[in-house]
């Protein structure tokens, strides 16, 4: 794995949101499939069955076109499961954790960039302040470059 999409950018890539154009503008110069991982997966699979059975209409309607992309892609690997090293990836966030001088941003904020970083990636896709400076510490180059 060269290139670890955050779950903000991934979800980017299944419903529509400020910045799927930019999130896919990015992924289509990537090798494909697009190596994602289980908790990846997960988030993603989670969050969007937890607005289908959720209790409003309009995010059960956005939930679920998002659901069917999200299985298309499934279906045609544009996107493929990765081993990650966890516990190395934990280590490393737990480690981020405590040498974080102020507030520290939520787990999944730490543990992507972690996670990225113990499978050597040299690429992290995210939109979010947070991981983007832990991965670009760690070394990986930021894109988009800027936000």
């Amino acid at each position: 794995m060269t290139h670890y999409l955050d779950l903000g950018f991934l979800l980017c890539l299944v419903a529509k949101a400020p910045g799927t154009a930019t999130a896919w503008e990015h992924v289509r110069k990537l090798p494909q499939p697009i190596p994602i991982n289980a908790l990846q997966a997960l988030q993603v699979e989670n969050g969007l069955r937890k607005r289908m059975l959720g209790p409003e209409p309009k995010l059960q309607a956005v939930a679920a076109r998002a659901w069917g992309l999200w299985q298309f892609y499934q279906r045609e690997l544009v996107f493929t499961l990765e081993p990650v090293p966890w516990d190395a990836a934990l280590a490393l966030a737990r480690s981020w954790n405590e040498r974080t001088p102020q507030e520290p941003p939520t787990s999944s904020f730490l543990l992507h960039p972690a996670i990225a970083a113990s499978c050597g990636c040299t690429h992290f896709l995210s939109f979010q302040p947070e991981s983007r400076s832990l991965a670009a510490a760690a070394g990986m180059t930021l894109l988009p470059g800027k936000l």
